[in-house]
């Protein structure tokens, strides 16, 4: 997505973004701290902040320690600085593209991407970025909502999106986890790469209490192409009737599939 549209987004979703999907941006959130692993003292980095739920998480581990938030969403960075008034730690947040920010080299421990490389243009200028602000031996972890796209209903979702010829959201939703490795190892600057690369899977069912629900998390997360709303509208029909979408009880379970990438900061040729 472009920036603008990645900044629009956010700043309509407001706090609906994070009361859409709690338990989802919560697990993305803490299953990224431990393998951040911030202790006393470091110093974190997050890119793509938004409200501020990865810091948050990583709070109780930061102390004597600093936090830096950078998003592009005014309003998410406004919930950000609310809910740290009373913290301890008082983190900074900071309106800047997070692929080309303006904090100096080697500035952190640890730098964490929680589920936002899906939404940049290119990819790799945020993984360069997260390398260039960490010191020889820190963390960086990314997550990313991988394939299958929300289960079942996500699949059905993007069918009807194909049949009626709409083109798919810019956002990317089936993240293909080989390439998120090619680009991690390709991520030279200065001196240091990315060492140690690993992807792992965690699949998680959650569930919305109706279709009404979910399909709002849909439009808050920027998953529905952008103008094109008759159709939508035709679309979100079929699914409402839909035995495959929406179960019985009048809830919208779906299978979660995140792939969470961490590596180490080290110095070298990556291919050495």
């Amino acid at each position: 997505m472009r920036n603008e549209d990645i900044a629009e987004t956010f700043d309509l979703a407001g706090r609906n973004y994070e009361d859409s999907a709690r338990d989802l941006i919560n697990l993305a959130a803490s299953e990224l701290v431990q393998r951040l692993q911030p202790s006393a003292g470091q110093d974190l980095v997050d890119l793509g902040c938004g409200s501020g739920v990865l810091i948050a998480h990583a709070e109780p581990s930061l102390t004597g320690g600093s936090a830096i938030g950078i998003d592009l969403s005014r309003a998410q960075l406004a919930l950000a600085r609310d809910r740290f008034r009373l913290s301890p730690i008082q983190p900074r947040f900071i309106h800047e593209d997070a692929s080309a920010n303006s904090l100096g080299n080697r500035s952190a421990d640890a730098v964490g991407l929680g589920l936002v490389l899906s939404y940049a243009e290119r990819p790799q200028l945020l993984l360069k970025e997260a390398t260039r602000l960490t010191r020889l031996g820190g963390r960086v972890a990314a997550t990313v909502l991988g394939s299958p796209f929300f289960g079942s209903p996500g699949t059905r979702l993007l069918g009807l999106l194909e049949r009626r010829g709409v083109a798919w959201p810019e956002v990317e939703l089936q993240f293909d986890p080989r390439e998120a490795v090619r680009l991690a190892l390709l991520c030279e600057i200065d001196g240091r790469r990315l060492d140690d690369v690993t992807i792992e899977e965690i699949e998680r069912e959650f569930w919305w209490d109706d279709f009404d629900a979910w399909w709002r998390m849909l439009k808050l997360f920027g998953f529905l192409p952008r103008g094109r709303d008759r159709v939508l509208n035709g679309i979100a029909r079929d699914l409402r009737e839909d035995d495959r979408v929406v179960d019985p009880d009048g809830k919208v379970r779906c299978a979660v599939k995140i792939w969470l990438l961490s590596a180490t900061v080290r110095e070298g040729d990556p291919w050495v």
